[in-house]
């Protein structure tokens, strides 16, 4: 007994000491994120640390935020070069480029914040140990390019190396193990379930992925020449010649200094002058006066990762999807607010649901027939059902180097019978109904089963093509020509007609500022929607739901549920690179597989 009872004294000691610690933290959080905003020195020096990449949404994890290793919001950047542009306080930018890797799209979009901050007389500097190393640094060197010096350490190498992308083939696996593939695609360009069903890329594929890399490309050498005084021709040819060790990419006319990160700063600090203080942009960005009262609210809405039907997890460790119902519950709060003019849509998604797209799709449309103007903006990603989204705006945006298109489908499942079998193990089945186990993973699709697969898929495909027509308003038979699951970039898309305008936030809220007929310069309040979340206020929900305290306590503490498969692609995701290579497909309405090459 005695056991027994110091057993659940230690138990519930540690319960009350976690329980203490979350209540500590959440306190601890609040005041680091809300102190009293301090008087800024006369003369700045801006400091961006883009060492843990960028993020085009916020994180809902308040805990990444306390350590300090949350990837730098992409609009918070945006958003407070716009500000700092026009603050005399502010002489200059240093940036320091790190290992995380930087996506095409989201460069180009702090390309466009860097060109317009220097077009009002200020510098900016960047700073890498080394552009790539041993792997590719084509997109962190575009980025650099936009600024007017760049530095690099002298041990440091210059991976100027092109784009590739590279996609698996699973067919011959399967085939060994005796694994069936079963699916539909609509159309050839819809290669997401050639995974499973080739042994090699199809030709269209190839030739959609070609295409998508040859615009990339040229986008970044144009780029990068105009940037720094070459010929594209020349540039082409250091391309071929990279990596290139530091004294031939300075030689080669690509990087201006060679140094360490001391010698940087003390030259940054030469230039801005001896009474220059450096600040953090986040501390800049909080210290800062905001928009201004007479500023029009906007509601800033995000939809990014896969998109998922339901709601988010009310979780403390933050989502990564695009919870369906989350999102549109979003738009009808925006729609019903009166103080809320406009709708400016931050989509970064690769697709996924059907069902889910549809269902935004529809908020969407709902909002513009009750009068809220509904721009959408698109990040790395705003394709398939991702695209279908944006499709119900009044305007879509894109980078140039955003992924997007691929309407299409794909749908089915792979049959596991003669793995088993191979296992020595067997199945047996009863059931009512004859197609009642058409998505079981053990047997092929029964004839009556196949049919019913193709009638689903050719109906997603033809609704999805007609919405998308009547929304962007679309020639009779452009629509052919343009979907059958094709990729494209942002630059293609808008000469096709899928896409509006080309650029990010600014270009974004230009056409907010458009829509509500206000003036170029009018001041905008952008509103998330939903507000980020504290642990305040996770603590607060949990407590209030009328649950048991132990209910309670493991809602907080609780890890969302592992999935075995998930996690083993996650691990292999660190291998394969940042574009998900062979993650399970999230619905009908998704990218296919591949990845940015090393």
């Amino acid at each position: 007994m005695r056991r027994i009872g110091r057993f659940f004294l230690y138990l519930f000691a540690s319960v009350g000491t976690l329980v203490t610690l979350l209540f500590i933290s959440a306190i601890v959080i609040a005041v680091t994120f809300d102190r009293p905003k301090s008087e800024l020195p006369e003369r700045i020096v801006l400091h961006l640390d883009l060492d843990k990449g960028i993020s085009d949404s916020r994180s809902d994890d308040p805990w990444r935020r306390l350590r300090g290793d949350e990837a730098v919001h992409l609009f918070d950047i945006v958003e407070t070069l716009e500000v700092a542009s026009s603050d005399e306080r502010v002489v200059g930018l240093a940036i320091r480029l790190g290992a995380a890797r930087i996506g095409l799209a989201h460069a180009q979009e702090i390309r466009d914040s860097i060109t317009a901050f220097r077009s009002r007389g200020k510098f900016v500097a960047t700073f890498a140990q080394t552009f790539g190393g041993l792997r590719n640094g084509t997109a962190e060197y575009y980025l650099a390019a936009s600024a007017d010096e760049i530095w690099m350490q002298p041990s440091g190498q210059l991976g100027l190396l092109g784009i590739a992308l590279e996609t698996p083939y699973l067919r011959r696996a399967l085939d060994k193990v005796g694994v069936r593939p079963e699916f539909e695609q609509r159309h050839e360009y819809k290669s997401g379930i050639e995974l499973f069903t080739q042994e090699t890329m199809s030709e269209p594929t190839r030739q959609s992925l070609t295409q998508l890399v040859g615009s990339w490309m040229g986008q970044i050498v144009s780029g990068i020449a105009e940037d720094r005084g070459l010929l594209p021709r020349k540039l082409r040819q250091l391309v071929d010649r990279s990596p290139l060790l530091a004294s031939e990419a300075r030689n080669a006319q690509l990087i201006d200094h060679l140094g360490y990160w001391d010698d940087f700063i003390e030259a940054v600090e030469a230039q801005a002058g001896k009474k220059s203080i450096g600040l953090k942009l986040a501390y800049y960005a909080a210290q800062s006066d905001g928009s201004g009262e007479d500023a029009t609210d906007v509601a800033m809405i995000y939809g990014t990762g896969p998109i998922q039907s339901g709601e988010a997890e009310n979780s403390l460790w933050g989502s990564e999807v695009f919870a369906a119902e989350s999102v549109v519950n979003a738009i009808d709060a925006a729609t019903a607010d009166e103080s809320i003019a406009a709708i400016l849509m931050r989509i970064d998604s690769p697709g996924g649901s059907y069902i889910g797209s549809d269902t935004v799709r529809h908020a969407v449309i709902r909002a513009k027939k009750k009068g809220k103007p509904v721009i959408a903006s698109m990040g790395q990603y705003g394709a398939s059902g991702g695209y279908f989204v944006a499709a119900g705006a009044d305007k879509i945006v894109a980078q140039p180097g955003t992924i997007t298109g691929s309407i299409g489908v794909f749908g089915g499942k792979l049959a596991t019978a003669d793995l088993w079998d191979k296992l020595g193990i067997s199945w047996s089945r009863v059931s009512v109904g004859a197609n009642a186990g058409m998505w079981s993973q053990i047997y092929p699709f029964l004839p009556s089963a196949a049919d019913r697969h193709r009638v689903i898929i050719d109906f997603v495909y033809d609704d999805f093509t007609s919405k998308v027509t009547a929304d962007r308003t679309l020639p009779e038979g452009r629509i052919d020509a343009v979907a059958r699951g094709r990729i494209w970039s942002g630059a293609d898309a808008q000469q096709v007609g899928l896409v509006d305008a080309l650029g990010g936030y600014a270009v974004a809220a230009g056409l907010v500022r458009n829509a509500l007929r206000l003036s170029s310069d009018a001041p905008l309040n952008f509103v998330v929607l939903p507000a980020p979340r504290s642990v305040l206020d996770h603590l607060r929900d949990v407590f209030s739901e009328g649950v048991s305290f132990t209910q309670a306590l493991a809602t907080l503490i609780s890890v969302p549920e592992p999935d075995t498969f998930d996690d083993l692609l996650r691990s292999l995701e660190q291998l394969t690179g940042d574009i998900s290579v062979l993650r399970r497909p999230a619905g009908l309405l998704q990218l296919p597989p591949m990845r940015l090459a090393q």
